[in-house]
């Protein structure tokens, strides 16, 4: 089946193309051929968005429109909620079935959140009339859709790159992969003297890097199963925001098949720590509760994070290598275009 995915998203240089590729890629050894429209040089639908502050989702809309107001050549689209609104009304007129894609909900804050915000809303309305489905990245996630077919995907990882070598270390060392915005509040976590790597890119890096904390700049996907190898404690710490409820965050899924054992924030569908000691859930904004449970994995000998290291990398391989995550997708699509 020929697939479009329309997304804001430059997938160069956006962090977040990691799973947006991967899901791709997914989909393509499922038997889909995947094409994009996205301010990505050199793709088959280049759109373009505005760096300007305030000016992307309005100039992302006007372009999405004007492209998709030519013929489209899809069996079905994959619509990110930033595209609704410029998408929906050719795709109906030219009877193309779409699906609304949901995997990056707002976070920020003040006058940008609320506008985002209302942006989001007013996509899943539209959705809700005229699109054949919807894919969000968590349960908690399912009730925007409502009376739609919903597939939940949550971040995934390509377990087979993250087939390298670590060496043990008697004093562990923890690493954050991601974004370094401000609405993270990585700060938090430096203050607490942790020996941690933060490695990303974003709005507080440099700050970050004015109090002390050892940030480094983002690398390319190839790399970061390498760079996993150099540590022993993932961590991902957000605070107490509505927002961060749902989240499915790729890096924890990256370090569970790094075989790195993992202390997280209690988000999205994260599994049951009971029967994966491998993991420490913490309540959302718990410093005490987090620092805690990172004390305890730096407690343990080499040989027993060895131990559970293999454990979580047990877990990425038959719960979240993208060949898993994907195939309610491909279901939801296979089942609504039939």
């Amino acid at each position: 089946m020929r697939l479009l995915w329309i997304t804001h998203r430059d997938l160069n240089q956006d962090l977040t193309r990691t799973s947006r590729l991967g899901l791709a890629n997914a989909l393509d050894a499922q038997g889909h051929e995947i094409h994009w429209m996205s301010p990505t040089p050199d793709l088959d639908y280049v759109v373009h968005r505005s760096k300007r502050i305030g000016f992307g989702h309005r100039s992302f809309t006007r372009s999405v429109r004007l492209a998709c107001s030519s013929s489209i050549k899809a069996d079905a689209v994959l619509v990110e909620w930033t595209a609704v609104e410029g998408s929906y009304k050719s795709l109906h007129h030219q009877d193309i079935p779409w699906f609304i894609l949901d995997r990056s909900p707002p976070v920020s804050r003040g006058i940008v959140g609320l506008i985002q915000r209302r942006q989001h809303t007013r996509a899943w309305k539209i959705a809700r009339e005229h699109a054949c489905g919807a894919i969000v990245k968590s349960s908690h996630h399912r009730h925007l859709a409502e009376h739609l077919p919903v597939a939940v995907v949550p971040a995934g990882v390509d377990v087979k790159c993250f087939e390298v070598h670590r060496d043990d270390r008697e004093t562990p060392r923890c690493i954050y992969i991601g974004s370094l915005a401000k609405e993270r509040e990585l700060i938090r976590v430096h203050v607490m003297g942790i020996d941690a790597i933060f490695m990303g890119s974003g709005n507080d890096a440099d700050r970050l890097r004015r109090i002390g904390a050892d940030v480094r700049p983002a690398a390319e996907m190839e790399r970061i199963p390498e760079i996993l190898a150099t540590a022993d404690i993932g961590i991902m710490h957000l605070p107490n925001r509505m927002e961060w409820r749902g989240a499915s965050p790729l890096k924890v899924a990256e370090y569970a098949a790094a075989g790195l054992c993992v202390v997280t924030s209690d988000v999205g569908d994260m599994p049951d720590p009971s029967s994966n000691p491998w993991l420490r859930l913490v309540p959302l904004g718990d410093d005490t509760a987090f620092i805690e449970a990172v004390n305890y994995f730096r407690s343990l000998s080499s040989e027993m994070r060895r131990h559970l290291g293999k454990s979580a990398k047990k877990w990425a391989r038959n719960e979240r290598d993208w060949s898993v995550v994907s195939a309610p997708l491909n279901s939801l699509i296979e089942n609504q275009i039939a």
